[in-house]
């Protein structure tokens, strides 16, 4: 599968800004409904998630720039028109070519670190 399937920006976007493919969901739902201020519990109720995994999508989101987010409400706002175009660019690009986006999520090297760490024993200090 040759890497133009999903162009660079929108590669880069991935590998440095999202880390789950519900993570990816709830940012493009955000952007389909642009005019709507979203809760936890909406998000939650759509994309069939724990309300506080919404919780935790939602504060990433707007960490990474992606939304707002005041008074429980979290609306699309992307920080520049450059985050903007990108995420338009991720949305055509996870629409015509789902398989390819997901698996360059899945196969990040943090979240297998995250993974192994998981097993790591740690010494207690």
């Amino acid at each position: 599968m040759p890497d133009t399937i999903i162009p660079a920006d929108v590669r880069d976007l991935l590998l440095n800004k999202i880390d789950s493919v519900a993570e990816l969901e709830a940012l493009l739902l955000l952007r389909k409904s642009a005019d709507e201020d979203w809760t936890a519990l909406g998000l939650a109720r759509r994309l069939y998630v724990a309300e506080s995994a919404a919780v935790e999508l939602l504060a990433r989101l707007a960490v990474s720039g992606f939304c707002v987010s005041a008074g429980g409400l979290t609306r699309y706002r992307p920080s520049d028109e450059e985050l903007r175009r990108t995420v338009d660019r991720l949305a055509e690009a996870y629409a015509r070519s789902l398989i390819a986006v997901t698996n360059l999520i899945h196969a990040k090297p943090s979240r297998i670190r995250q993974f192994a760490d998981a097993f790591r024993f740690r010494r207690e200090k």
